[in-house]
């Protein structure tokens, strides 16, 4: 999004409120100022003249999770969460708040492999710090990437090539899904290629308003996957399939057409390599991730693979975030909180015996507070019951 769109987007807004109806961080605080429409106004008085760049207006602009639900909602077809996403561009040298975390986020991504060596010796003590803080869940270990070479993972009856972005948080938090989604692809026959010079996607830094660092990262990646002769494009996590399917489009002018988040490459692809009678018999109530819900649509495709596989679902009242948003969990912590009991109380309500979603960084989130029942990210469930058909074979 330009100036230009930005402004235009900001005036064509009539203020209606229909983008507060699951605004998460409105529900968590009550205040309007946090709510999507409390924010578009904020933004038009900052446009008039009448309100100043400074604390309060930086403090509510980045206190959006970026679920993307108004997005979803406005019946104007306002994108404000790209008007969020501007906003926090033009106001980030008067946010104080997180002035310190912009250098130091730009130093551990830069090399995320030596950052997290760095870490190690120190992991414990301030891991157990981290854990009282309720910013990270109790098991949590950091770990360096698996995949240091690009690795290819061979497969007889070869139909096709798939190339995968870990993301960052499969690849130094949940390494054991890549290797499940290694083996997935390998059962369905699909040779699996783990490039080795992938970088973040560039998400985090949007979220804190530096672009310029998110278009050098975005460029990295398009010349590392553009270059692989490869069918498609799959990742575990919906936050870096929105950015490569639509934010690299708005940042360098470059899309992928072959990017897909697991569920949807799955879908089809299933059929005749698993059975209910060889499926999960667990009954499950999935959690949807913000990108999944309001930007991928998901929902339905998660499910049909479940149901396949023998699962019964028990849906909660409503779908809603879980707080995390990265940097949102860590600056905003009590709202996060909020927000994280209230899904987690939906969850539990429903009676199931696990949960699932599609996300690591749900998953992470979740985790903080849910000790009893296990929560599975999709891929998890889908190579145990492959698994047990090649045996059966």
């Amino acid at each position: 999004m330009n100036d230009t769109e930005f402004i235009h987007n900001i005036n064509l807004c009539v203020k209606c409120g229909g983008c507060k109806a699951e605004c998460p961080t409105y529900f968590a605080s009550s205040k309007e100022m946090e709510s999507a429409r409390g924010r578009m106004r904020l933004l038009k008085a900052f446009l008039g003249g009448e309100l100043a760049p400074g604390k309060k207006l930086s403090e509510k602009i980045f206190s959006c999770l970026l679920c993307g639900d108004c997005s979803n909602r406005c019946p104007l077809n306002i994108d404000i969460q790209e008007v969020i996403y501007h906003a926090r561009y033009l106001l980030k040298s008067y946010d104080k708040k997180r002035r310190f975390y912009r250098p130091l986020t730009k130093m551990l991504f830069k090399n995320t492999d030596f950052s997290v060596k760095l870490y190690k010796p120190f992991q414990k003590y301030f891991n157990k710090r981290m854990v009282a803080d309720g910013l990270i869940p109790e098991d949590v270990e950091f770990c360096e990437n698996q995949f240091k070479k690009t690795n290819i993972f061979l497969t007889k009856n070869k139909i096709g090539r798939v190339a995968v972005f870990s993301g960052c948080t499969a690849k130094h938090v949940y390494p054991e899904l890549s290797y499940s989604l290694a083996n997935v692809l390998n059962a369905l026959n699909y040779e699996v290629v783990f490039p080795n010079t992938e970088v973040c996607c560039g998400a985090p830094f949007r979220a804190l308003g530096l672009n310029d660092t998110a278009i050098k990262y975005a460029e990295k990646n398009y010349n590392t996957f553009s270059k692989l002769n490869v069918d498609a494009i799959v990742s575990l996590c919906p936050t870096c399939v929105v950015a490569l399917k639509k934010h690299y489009k708005l940042l360098i002018g470059k899309e992928f057409d072959n990017v897909y988040d697991i569920a949807t490459f799955l879908k089809e692809k299933l059929t005749g390599h698993i059975t209910t009678k060889s499926g999960i018999d667990l009954d499950v109530s999935v959690h949807d991730s913000c990108h999944d819900r309001n930007e991928l649509k998901t929902g339905e495709i998660t499910r049909a693979i479940l149901s396949g596989m023998g699962a019964k679902i028990i849906e909660p009242h409503k779908q809603t975030c879980c707080g995390f948003g990265g940097t949102f969990s860590l600056f905003y912590k009590d709202m996060s909180n909020v927000i994280l009991k209230d899904t987690l109380k939906g969850l539990v309500q429903t009676g199931a015996k696990a949960f699932v979603t599609t996300c690591p960084n749900c998953i992470f989130q979740l985790s903080k507070l849910m000790k009893d029942k296990p929560i599975y990210h999709l891929i998890e469930l889908v190579e145990e019951v492959l698994m047990k058909e090649q045996k059966k074979d």
